[in-house]
Formats: C-alpha cells, sequence, structure tokens
C-alpha cells in the first residue's frame, strides 16, 4: 500500500469515528399514517427467527407478566425503566453507552378507573401494591393523579377498546449499523383514557430499554446495539388502550372562567409554537367576540362557533393560529390552533389535544365549588361542544414541550432515531391500530 493510498484510508477512519450523531425523525404529519401492515412484513425483509427474539406478556387484569425465550442469547438482554410521575414537568434524560443495565426490567403501567360518572358522586380508584411474576418482572398498578379529574363536569359514555402497536424499522445498507437510540411517544393515561402493555416484541439487540415522561408525555426509548449489514429490523410494543365517549355537562351555565393561574393550568395561557397570540387584529377580534355573550361557558362557545364560521378548512401544511387568521383559511389543525389562540387571548386555558387522525381542543372552567374541568370541542368536523361521540386513542395532549435534545419546543413530538456512525438505508416509526388492514 503507497503512502497516498494509506493517507486517504486514514481519513475515512478518522471521519468514521469523529461521525457525529445523525437523528432520523418521524415527518411532521400530526397523525400516524394510517395502513401500515406492510411495515412489519417489509417485502424482502430478513425475518429475525423467534430464537433471537424475546416477548414479554402483560396481562392488565391479573397484573401478572410472562416471559417466554426460545433460546439462552435472550437471557443476555437487559432492560431498566424509570418512572417519572408527577404533575412536574421533567426532561427525558437521553440513553447512552455509560447507562447502568440491571437485570431484571421494572416495567410501571398506570391506570384510572374508568366508571360512569354522576354530578353527585366521586370515585377513585386507590394504588394496588407491585405484584411479583413468577419470572421476578414487576408490574404495578396504580392511579395517575397528575392529570386532574373530569368528574362533576362531563361524564363517561360508551369505551371504545382497541390493541395499538407503536414500533420501528430500520433497514441496513451495506455496512452493520450500531449504536441506535430509538425515542417514541407512546398513549398515556387520562380520566377517559385506560392503557395498559399487552406484549412486546424486542430482538435481543434492543438494550437499555426505559419508559420515561416529559410532562404528559410518556416515551418508550430504547437502544438498539447492531444490526448486521442488508437486514431489516422491526421492534415492536402494543397497548391496549380503552378510551369513552364523552358527554356534555348538563348545567354549562355553572362553569366559569378561572381567577387564578393554579400549577395545572398555568401552561395554557402563553404562545406555544403555532399557536401564537400577539397579532392585534386577532386579540381585537377574539375579545369581541367574547363580549357579546352573557354566561363564560357561551363566550368559549362564541369563540369556538366564529372559527368554524369564518375559517375555511383546506389541504396543505399547517401554517399557525396567526396567518390562518390573517388569510381565513387552514388546515384542521390550524383552525384548533387558532380557537386555542384566542381562548389564551381572552385568559381561558386552552390546549390541543392530538388523537388518532386528527386534533381537537380542550378548554379548561371551573365550577360553582372552584373545581376545575377540561371540557372537549372539535373545531373541524361534526360539531361538538363540550362533548366527543367517536372516542379515538388520544396521543397528546398539550402543545408546547421541551424535550430533551431538541433545540426548540415543539407543539407535536414525533418519534425519533439518533445514530453515531454509519448511517441506516431506511427508518421509520409507526404508531397505528392493529385492527388497520
Amino acid at each position: 500500500m503507497n503512502s497516498i493510498q494509506t493517507t486517504v484510508l486514514l481519513f475515512f477512519v478518522i471521519a468514521t469515528l469523529a461521525a457525529p450523531a445523525t437523528a432520523f425523525q418521524e415527518s411532521e404529519k400530526r397523525v400516524p399514517s394510517g395502513d401500515l401492515s406492510a411495515f412489519f412484513n417489509p417485502p424482502g425483509a430478513t425475518a429475525r427467527s423467534s430464537s433471537k427474539t424475546t416477548t414479554r406478556t402483560i396481562d392488565s387484569k391479573s397484573s401478572s407478566s410472562k416471559k417466554s425465550t426460545s433460546s439462552d442469547k435472550s437471557s443476555s438482554k437487559s432492560s431498566k425503566s424509570a418512572d417519572t410521575a408527577g404533575s412536574g414537568t421533567k426532561k427525558a434524560s437521553a440513553t447512552t453507552a455509560s447507562d447502568t443495565k440491571t437485570d431484571k426490567p421494572d416495567i410501571t403501567v398506570s391506570t384510572t378507573e374508568r366508571t360512569s360518572k354522576k354530578k353527585s358522586s366521586t370515585s377513585k380508584k386507590k394504588a394496588s401494591p407491585p405484584e411479583v411474576a413468577d419470572n421476578g418482572f414487576q408490574v404495578q398498578i396504580d392511579v395517575d393523579d397528575s392529570m386532574g379529574e373530569l368528574e362533576g363536569g362531563v361524564s363517561f359514555g360508551e369505551p371504545s377498546t382497541i390493541n395499538w402497536r407503536v414500533g420501528v424499522l430500520m433497514a441496513t445498507g451495506s455496512n452493520a449499523v450500531q449504536n441506535v437510540i430509538c425515542r417514541i411517544p407512546v398513549p398515556t393515561q387520562w380520566p377517559e383514557q385506560t392503557v395498559s402493555v399487552e406484549n412486546e416484541d424486542f430482538p435481543t439487540e434492543i438494550t437499555d430499554v426505559t419508559w420515561e415522561k416529559t410532562g404528559n408525555i410518556k416515551f418508550l426509548k430504547f437502544r438498539i446495539s447492531a444490526v448486521p449489514a442488508g437486514e431489516k429490523f422491526v421492534a415492536t410494543v402494543t397497548f391496549r388502550v380503552t378510551t369513552n365517549q364523552i358527554i356534555a355537562p348538563k348545567n354549562p351555565s355553572i362553569f366559569r372562567i378561572p381567577e387564578r393561574k393554579t400549577r395545572d393550568i398555568k401552561a395554557y395561557y402563553s404562545a406555544s409554537p403555532e399557536i401564537e397570540i400577539r397579532d392585534s387584529k386577532m386579540k381585537k377580534q377574539a375579545k369581541e367576540i367574547f363580549a357579546n355573550s352573557q354566561s363564560d361557558w357561551n363566550k368559549v362557545q362564541a369563540l369556538y362557533d366564529w372559527v368554524r364560521d369564518n375559517i375555511e378548512e383546506r389541504s396543505g401544511t399547517p401554517v399557525g393560529a396567526t396567518k390562518a387568521f390573517q388569510q381565513k383559511f387552514g388546515t384542521g389543525e390550524d383552525r384548533v390552533s387558532l380557537f386555542v389562540a384566542m381562548c389564551r387571548i381572552n385568559k381561558v386555558p386552552a390546549r390541543m389535544v392530538f388523537v388518532d387522525g386528527t386534533q381537537y381542543a380542550e378548554f379548561h372552567l371551573v365550577d360553582d365549588k372552584e373545581v376545575g374541568h377540561w371540557f372537549p370541542c372539535k373545531v373541524s368536523g361534526i360539531r361538538e361542544f363540550g362533548e366527543i361521540g367517536e372516542p379515538k386513542v388520544i396521543l397528546q395532549k398539550g402543545d408546547n414541550y421541551r424535550v430533551s435534545g431538541e433545540k426548540k419546543k415543539l407543539k407535536f413530538v414525533p418519534a425519533k432515531a439518533t445514530v453515531r456512525g454509519t448511517k441506516p438505508a431506511r427508518v421509520l416509526f409507526v404508531r397505528e391500530p392493529m385492527s388497520a388492514r
């Protein structure tokens, strides 16, 4: 090998070792991409043999878990979980190569009792102690009180239950890929929604599995240690999600705008990405609409009807509340953003709710006992104010998140993979109902 060849080879070695981390982020679509059955059975994929895969099934009814392994190789898999429950906002810590591994993963599954609630009654399910299955896995069923209650405001109707799958597909090119960190938001608990883990299908290349939380969002995070060249890698987790219809209160006149910015609603007064509240003409319009109604419920409803009647819905890329107001058209998401912005201009806490296939808004009022309640409204589609007739899987509530590893605040938090070194040929994420065919 001559000196020129040696110099070139040394250059490529140094470049590979010094390669910066590359992020592969899910497209900016705010909704899942529909029927992705081919995602889990990609044409020409090299199927991972069962001898390399560990599957854990968690029965939410008995709070027990089962682990089946076809090879001693899967015993080398190690995981850990991070329980960051609480009402405060916490940053999700990035998984690193130096993370400490544990022999027995510790998975926490939170559930909230879903019963039909009447205005005069309150019911809360107490946390049950952890139960240890035969394999040593701990599954704790508890109540997440940080989300607040809807009792006394709305009531719940018919539930809808579905298996919801999240996962990642990675195809390698001519080179092996190592040390990939994946972050995937997953459905979480809300008063109207119960979530439990059905099963996990993780190849043994996956290590350092954690469940982390930032504000209202829960993430599944894991590391892919190595995938050989010319292979396709699939890892999935399946959840059972039950979401209830929301029925509007019978006497909305008792609800009014809160006078105090309590901790649980403080974040929903100010501007957030694509929900701007500084435009002078938009502020003037929002206040004029608000002033023409009597009860606070009717004031919010007047904003809702104005957006539905005056902002045309068009397909395309979301442009934000201000531009939608100025041009009098926008996407369905823009219409929700504008309604939320107009609420905040009038000191009404409001937020976006991202669900399977669409978005809607929630606004916050207090009753005659100073108890706060969140009320939903569909700004696009069938008119539903204070109620939701067709329950959908809730992916995210809120629209202003600072997430570890992101340079700016996010309106919607997508899935993301970060890799140092060789770039995979393809990385795809999915969050979809199992019934999609």
